[in-house]
C-alpha cells in the first residue's frame, strides 16, 4: 500500500469509528515519501552550486584575462546564487516540528519543507534569475558600447543574445512555476488533507 492509498484509507473512516489504520506503516510510508523528496531536493541543490560555481570561475577567468568589468558582476552573480542556496540549504535544517508524536512530526516536517520549497520556486525570479540578467544586461550593455563605432551588425547580433537570454529566463522560470502547480501544490494538499484527518481521528 502506497502513501496515497493510505491517506484515503485514513480519510475514509468513520469520524465515530475506531480507527484501525496501521500508524507504524503509515508512518513509514510518509516517512519513505518524505526521504524520497528529500534526495530530489537535495541533489537538485547540488547540481545547481555546482554550476554556479563553474560559472563563478569562468566568468572571472574571463573577466581577468580581459579585463571586463561586466564579467565581473557577472561572476558575482554566480557565486552570490550558489552562496544563497547553500545559506537557505544551512537554514532549512535548523527548522523542524517539536511533537512527542512520530507521525505528527514527519507530517508537519514534510509539509514546511513542501511549503519552502513553493515559495522559493515562486520567487525563484527574484533570488535565481534577476542576478543573472543584471548580470548579462551589463555584458551586452558594455560590449555595444565598447563596438558602437563598428557597425550595425553587432547591435544586431547583440539584440539577438539579449533576447535569446529573455526568453531562457523566461523558460526556466516558467519551468518552476509548472513545477508548483503540477507537483508541489498537490503535494501540499495531501499533507494538509493528511494531517487534518490525524487531528480528527485524535480527538
Amino acid at each position: 500500500m502506497n502513501f496515497e492509498a493510505l491517506q484515503k484509507a485514513w480519510q475514509s473512516q468513520d469520524p465515530g469509528a475506531k480507527v484501525t489504520i496501521n500508524t507504524d506503516v503509515l508512518l513509514n510510508e510518509v516517512r519513505r515519501n518524505q526521504q524520497q523528496f528529500r534526495v530530489m531536493i537535495f541533489w537538485r541543490d547540488v547540481r545547481e552550486v555546482v554550476v554556479a560555481a563553474f560559472l563563478t570561475w569562468l566568468f572571472l577567468h574571463w573577466a581577468i584575462r580581459d579585463r571586463e568589468w561586466s564579467l565581473y558582476l557577472l561572476s558575482f552573480a554566480c557565486l552570490g546564487v550558489a552562496i544563497f542556496m547553500l545559506a537557505d540549504r544551512w537554514l532549512q535544517r535548523k527548522k523542524q516540528p517539536v511533537t512527542n508524536d512520530p507521525l505528527r512530526s514527519c507530517i508537519e516536517a514534510s509539509l514546511i519543507q513542501v511549503n519552502h520549497q513553493i515559495r522559493l520556486l515562486k520567487n525563484v525570479f527574484w533570488w535565481y534569475l534577476l542576478p543573472f540578467l543584471v548580470g548579462f544586461a551589463a555584458l551586452i550593455g558594455s560590449v555595444v558600447w565598447q563596438t558602437r563605432h563598428t557597425g550595425l551588425d553587432v547591435i544586431i547580433f547583440m539584440t539577438g543574445c539579449a533576447l535569446f537570454c529573455g526568453l531562457v529566463c523566461w523558460g526556466v522560470y516558467w519551468l518552476n512555476q509548472f513545477a508548483v502547480r503540477k507537483t508541489l501544490e498537490p503535494r501540499r494538499q495531501e499533507l494538509k488533507t493528511l494531517l487534518t484527518s490525524l487531528n480528527e481521528n485524535s480527538h
